[in-house]
């Protein structure tokens, strides 16, 4: 929660500072920029660390970059460039918008070096390391489905959210067990999605 908090309140600091003080200080734009890109980074730097005494547990093999992250990014730079005759006048606010795709690609580099364990099972209990942590009694597991476009095992509970498991972040064989331990935990009736066909076990 810290993180999240300290977050807000940097983003609110440089659109203050942007669109409220044209005279805003260079040196404080780019102090601000750097923050902002540091504070997710070390937000899920600091989770990764957490180890949860498990009966099995995932090693993500690498972080997925998220497309749509920079889809976001490239899309506000055009409209922001185009829409104001001076580039100088909205260049911290493209900053912005740009800092969360690299703070991705420095965790990319984290992950390919750490290989972090981000998915725990203990008893009956489900839990999904990421800036949020995610916990779910497997009991409670109503339905398995699978996105072929994301590649996201995603899983229903029957009183709590459902929570997505994107299958290219973890070994073929670790999936296949997972998916195993879900059908055997849950109280429901659920089975493996007909349209999850694994091929290709990851090379990492």
């Amino acid at each position: 929660m810290k993180y999240f908090i300290t977050l807000i309140l940097l983003l609110t600091a440089l659109s203050y500072g942007q669109i409220m003080e044209p005279e805003f200080p260079l040196v404080v734009n780019i102090v601000l920029i750097l923050l902002i890109l540091l504070t997710p980074v070390f937000w899920e730097y600091s989770v990764l660390n957490k180890n949860y005494e498990s009966d099995f547990k995932m090693q993500s093999q690498r972080k997925v970059l998220g497309v749509y992250e920079l889809i976001y990014a490239i899309a506000w730079t055009l409209l922001l460039s185009f829409s104001n005759d001076n580039y100088n006048d909205v260049i911290f606010l493209i900053l912005i918008f740009w800092t969360f795709p690299l703070a991705e690609l420095v965790l990319w580099f984290i992950y390919k070096k750490k290989k972090p364990f981000t998915v725990f099972i203990k008893e009956n209990q489900l839990i999904l390391v990421k800036r949020w942590t995610q916990k779910r009694n497997l009991t409670e597991l109503t339905q398995i489905r699978f996105d072929r476009f994301g590649k996201n095992l995603k899983l229903d509970f029957k009183s709590k959210s459902e929570i997505s498991i994107k299958t290219t972040e973890y070994n073929v064989d670790d999936i296949q067990k997972l998916l195993e331990i879900l059908i055997e935990k849950s109280e429901n009736n659920v089975f493996v999605p007909n349209n999850y066909e694994p091929k290709i076990k990851n090379s990492c």
